[in-house]
Parts: structure tokens; C-alpha cells; sequence
């Protein structure tokens, strides 16, 4: 994100009504005085930097050492998951998940700008294969805005009937996604559902938690707004994790039922947090000093919660 320059003042023109400053009242003398006392000084420094191997402190002494850089600026750069199982619900609180699966798309955009709107945050699960460089601005507002990124493998294969490939779908992915936005995902929701023991040994090596959901509105077979919002919220309970599309189709649909859900879910009382959140997975910031790429924070505005991760 730039910032304005600040340009500097721009002297007046001589012209019409221009007043010359009052004259300066030191004399010849005092100047010559002033530019002899310094050229002095500076063949004396010269001549100590010499003799004292690059010193340029008086008296020999050794220059002061240049204090490292602080960075002035964190971002999220990932989270710390935990956990063998496949997560259907987080804690019986009440909270609620929500994740958008088969993104990045042409939607994605608006639905990261219907959650500003509603204030809201969510888990966007992403098929490494769609994620294109012209979605890194879609990809850094969603970190921007406290949502997570989520691993949905590169291609959306059955990895249950594709189990050489399991370990390259969901590592391809975190790549892609790392490469772009400078995050790593910790949560990974396998395509269909489909997955097996096997399956989630393999993500749990590569730091990722196998999540599922025990609310889905099937509004990827497009029932309409109303089926979509009257499905979710039937469905809903503490700690539950709703799945939804914000790829794979036109979502239309989707888009135009949430902002109803999330309103009349706060209604009942429900906060809606990220899938990380839910299930009490650390985030992971990382200092920036130039380059936060228009995420970076305060240290004061990190989660008190947060891992911070210092380069060794």
C-alpha cells in the first residue's frame, strides 16, 4: 500500500513585492576565522583515521558499533495448528466458523468486501491451481482484513482413490500460497470431504489440520438465498463449522445470503470467528520493516495470543 510523498516548500519568486532579507552583520574576519577553524579539524580527523585504523573518533577511540534495525512492523504469516483428528465443530461455545471453499474466483472479491461490511471474518479454503498472481491484492486483503487462508489441495481431486498424490496436492498449495502472500495455511479441508487415516498423517506432517463441517446449505447446487440462509441457520449450533462456496460456479446466491446469516447468527448471540480461531490455533506474525506489503501492524495491535516468530 503507498503512501503520499511529501514534498518539500517552494521558495517564493523574486518579483514584485519580494523583500530581500536583512543583511547578515558578520564580518569578513569572523568568517575567515570560522573556515580556517574547520579546515583544521578536518586534516586532524583525517590524519587520526589514518593512524588509528579507520577511527574517526577523537582520541583513537573505536566507532561506535550501528545498532541493528528494529522492525516497527509485524504480519501474519501463518498459525500453529495441532490435533490428529478430523475437526467437524470446535468447542461447544458459542461461536461460529464460516469457510469459503474452491476460491480464489471471480467472487472471491466481493465476498471478502460483503464481510467488511459486515464485519466479519472467515476461512477461505483455496484450490493451489486458482491461485493466479492477478489474486495477490484479493489474497493480502483477506490477511488484511483478519481472515485465513486455507489449503483445499491444487487440483480437487478424490484423495482417497489418489494416494500418491496426496502429500504434492496439499504441499503444491501451501507453496503457491506462501509465494503469493507471504502466508502459510495451518488448516486444510479435503475435496468432498474424502479422507482417510493416511490422509490426515500426511497433513499433519506438513502442519496443516484436516478440517471438515457439520452445517452445509448445498448452496453449491444453487437452491436459492432464502434455502441457503434458512439451511444455515437451522443447521447451526455452538461451535459449529459451516461450509459454503465462494468458487467452483457462479455464487450469487451465496454472496446475497450471508449478510442475512451473519446478522440474525449475532442476533442469537453468536460470534463468528475464523476456523483457526474456533478451534484455539495460535496465529504466526513475523517481523516486517519495509516490506509488509500492506498488512503490517503495531506490535500493540498484534493478538495477544500470537506466536512471534524473529528471524535467527
Amino acid at each position: 500500500m503507498g503512501r503520499p510523498c511529501v514534498g518539500g516548500v517552494v521558495p517564493p519568486t523574486m518579483g514584485p513585492g519580494y523583500t530581500r532579507p536583512a543583511a547578515s552583520h558578520v564580518t569578513w574576519a569572523t568568517t575567515f576565522s570560522a573556515t580556517l577553524v574547520s579546515t583544521i579539524f578536518l586534516v586532524l580527523t583525517a590524519a587520526m583515521q589514518s593512524a588509528g585504523g579507520g577511527s574517526t573518533s577523537l582520541g583513537g577511540a573505536p566507532p561506535v558499533a550501528a545498532r541493528p534495525v528494529r522492525a516497527s512492523r509485524y504480519r501474519v504469516a501463518g498459525c500453529r495448528s495441532r490435533g490428529t483428528v478430523a475437526y467437524l465443530h470446535g468447542p461447544r461455545v458459542r461461536e461460529v466458523a464460516i469457510g469459503f471453499d474452491d476460491g480464489p474466483a471471480r467472487d472471491t472479491g466481493a465476498f471478502v468486501t460483503m464481510l467488511e461490511r459486515s464485519h466479519a471474518q472467515a476461512t477461505f479454503f483455496m484450490i493451489g491451481d486458482e491461485v493466479a498472481p492477478s489474486y495477490r491484492g484479493t489474497l493480502l486483503r483477506e490477511l488484511h482484513d483478519g481472515d485465513v487462508l486455507g489449503d483445499h489441495t491444487f487440483t480437487h481431486p478424490y484423495l482417497t482413490t489418489h494416494p500418491r498424490e496426496v502429500r504434492g496436492q496439499l504441499r503444491r498449495t501451501m507453496s503457491v500460497i506462501r509465494a503469493l502472500s507471504g502466508y502459510t495455511p495451518c488448516v486444510f479441508r479435503p475435496p468432498y470431504g474424502a479422507y482417510d487415516k493416511s490422509i490426515l498423517e500426511t497433513a499433519r506432517s506438513l502442519g496443516l489440520a484436516t478440517v471438515l463441517w457439520n452445517v452445509d446449505p448445498s448452496d453449491y447446487a444453487l437452491p436459492g438465498k432464502a434455502a441457503i440462509e434458512r439451511r444455515v441457520l437451522s443447521g447451526v449450533a455452538p461451535g459449529s463449522i459451516v461450509i459454503s462456496h465462494d468458487g467452483g460456479g457462479p455464487r450469487g446466491q451465496t454472496l446475497a445470503a450471508y449478510p442475512s446469516i451473519i446478522a440474525k447468527l449475532r442476533a442469537r448471540g453468536y460470534k463468528i470467528v475464523t476456523i483457526p480461531q474456533l478451534l484455539g490455533f495460535r496465529p504466526l506474525y513475523v517481523p516486517c520493516v519495509d516490506l509488509c506489503d500492506g498488512i503490517g501492524v503495531r506490535r500493540s495491535e498484534v493478538p495477544r495470543e500470537a506466536i512471534i516468530e524473529h528471524a535467527p
